[in-house]
């Protein structure tokens, strides 16, 4: 090796001695890098002509060596490097430095693509238009005067999968990587894992390799994201120059994509209405494709528990009957005597589960008490509203259901503290069944009916209905609700505590007087309190108005502000 040092050291002394190349410098570089900046400087105007290789030879063969590239690839390198700071480089840039056509660029692809293949350069497409970069990692290599060395890690696993996807999407969000090339190279990725069970199970489908990709795109921005609400914008990064083919876009929105037959994706549910233009990963494709990455796939579901130290403490006022079950069932969830219940229940053969049902009148505080025991016990509440789980799509409203009751599930394992599942207004579903349904409306509605009465059979951990019903309940959910609380209008007594608690200025009697003279619920005293509130702010009034209050006391309920006043009246 120092001999072929000492044969580049005598040329250079016998070209210097010819005064050739007055601008070489005397000593051989000692990087790579100082022997591509003499390259760069004789290059520039140059034409690439025959009278540059043989000025720039000896820097030429010193990084050719260094790197293992042809003549050509290392002047090239060296060009892209110069322009290393550009993230897209073209062909006529270089041209335009070294005083070239286009064309004789153009013309030495072949070497430019060999670059490209050995990751010294970067190639973008974008709308049709080439450039090129030089990755951070190249010029690092450099620096150290080392070759680059593409190291790609062996796929061991299903996270070393969607690590290695991740990688071709940055790629291809850069328009680095076509379509077609992401197509192959995932396949070939997925027969690295062959074995796995996310592999054998998308073989077991028999998706053709568009909607095979498709999905583990989807899978990959849930996995990387917890995505959830998966747009045709997100889409269209898959595809060259973020065009979405046709066919694509219209299976998706027909719902007649493989993906949806396979119960892999399904529509994003908003009030109750099934997206067609947003997508996100069954529960299944969660929990038993993407099994083996070991995802807390219940923390996307965390995420719709309200924490039981957000809501306010309220002093609840309550008619005798009800207060002493109230504060039964709140001493029962408490962690420590929830546990002792459940593992004596256990212990004689019988259900674990405590399934509670709060009915009565509208405003009587049904939902607030819930949320009290929630505060009151340490525990979160998991919220369903009714109206949001039915879809307009056959089947789906019974799947939201299910889903809703794995989802608890899921939430109660990960937890020492079981939340509360809440079902609130839950009028609809806790209805008289019909009989001999022939509706496809009456159909769900009974479909969902026996999902919930299965699951809460099976119910491990605690759940609160509330609802306005009184005398339609269906006999099967009322055997199977362990605690029935109901709560009845406020007696004049319970009425005006509720007075004197919001307004706390009001006397006695004039308390028991609104009391007396008013039939509301806590619900309806409390939004009267509200816009006295809202007026008091208005007005800058402090005292108290009782007749504002008496006038707001009867316009509380529609159709009733022309009844004949009585009381506070002058």
């Amino acid at each position: 090796m120092r001999q072929l040092f000492d044969n580049e050291d005598i040329l250079l002394d016998e070209i210097q001695q010819k005064e050739v190349l007055p601008n070489i410098p005397k000593t051989r570089a000692r990087s790579i890098l100082e022997a591509f900046e003499y390259i760069v400087e004789l290059a520039k105007d140059s034409s690439l002509d025959a009278d540059f290789f043989e000025n720039a030879s000896v820097h030429i063969k010193y990084a050719a060596r260094k790197l293992k590239l042809s003549s050509m690839q290392t002047v090239l390198l060296a060009l892209f490097v110069d322009q290393s700071e550009d993230s897209s480089i073209r062909m006529s840039d270089i041209a335009a430095y070294t005083g070239c056509r286009t064309t004789k660029i153009l013309r030495l692809s072949s070497e430019i693509d060999v670059l490209v293949d050995k990751y010294y350069l970067r190639a973008s497409h974008s709308y049709n238009r080439l450039t090129y970069r030089v990755p951070v990692d190249v010029l690092k290599a450099l620096k150290k005067n080392q070759p680059y060395i593409h190291v790609v890690e062996p796929i061991t696993g299903l996270q070393s999968f969607f690590d290695r996807f991740n990688e071709l999407m940055e790629y291809m969000n850069n328009d680095e990587l076509t379509h077609e090339a992401l197509l192959e190279e995932t396949e070939e990725y997925l027969g690295d894992i062959r074995d796995s069970h996310f592999a054998r199970t998308l073989k077991r489908f028999g998706l053709v390799n568009e909607n095979r990709l498709l999905f583990i795109y989807m899978a990959h921005l849930f996995v990387e994201n917890n995505d959830d609400r998966i747009n045709f914008s997100d889409i269209n990064n898959l595809y060259d120059n973020d065009k979405i083919p046709n066919w694509c876009k219209n299976e998706l929105r027909s719902r007649t994509s493989e993906l949806f037959y396979c119960k892999l994706i399904e529509n994003v549910n908003e009030d109750g209405m099934a997206r067609s233009d947003c997508f996100r990963l069954t529960e299944y494709a969660k929990t038993d494709l993407l099994s083996e990455l070991n995802l807390t796939v219940n923390a996307k579901s965390d995420c719709d528990l309200i924490k039981w130290d957000s809501f306010p403490e309220k002093k609840l006022v309550y008619n005798v009957s009800e207060k002493k079950q109230v504060m039964e069932l709140s001493s029962i969830l408490s962690a420590e005597r929830f546990s002792e219940v459940q593992s004596r229940l256990r212990n004689v053969g019988m259900r674990a589960g405590f399934c509670c049902l709060f009915y009565g009148s509208p405003g009587t505080g049904k939902t607030e008490t819930v949320y009290q025991v929630a505060r009151a016990t340490g525990r979160d509440i998991l919220r369903v509203d009714v109206d949001k789980i039915k879809s307009c799509w056959v089947g789906e409203s019974e799947q939201n259901m299910k889903k809703v009751f794995d989802k608890y599930r899921n939430i109660c394992k990960s937890t020492s503290l079981a939340p509360i599942l809440l079902f609130n207004e839950a009028d609809a579903i806790l209805g008289v069944r019909m009989e001999g349904a022939t509706r496809a409306v009456d159909k769900m509605e009974n479909s969902i009916q026996n999902i919930i009465l299965q699951e809460m059979e099976a119910l491990e951990g605690i759940m609160i209905a509330t609802t306005n019903l009184t005398t339609n309940l269906d006999k099967a959910f009322e055997r199977r609700f362990l605690y029935k609380v109901e709560f009845n209008r406020p007696t004049v007594e319970a009425r005006a505590q509720i007075w004197q608690a919001m307004f706390p200025a009001l006397t006695e009697r004039d308390a028991c007087t609104l009391a007396s003279q008013f039939d509301l619920s806590g619900g309806e005293i409390e939004n009267i309190s509200r816009k006295y509130m809202v007026n008091a702010i208005l007005s800058g009034q402090d005292t108290i108005d009782l007749l504002l209050l008496a006038e707001l006391c009867r316009n509380e309920r529609i159709g009733t502000s022309t009844r004949q006043r009585i009381g506070f009246q002058h």
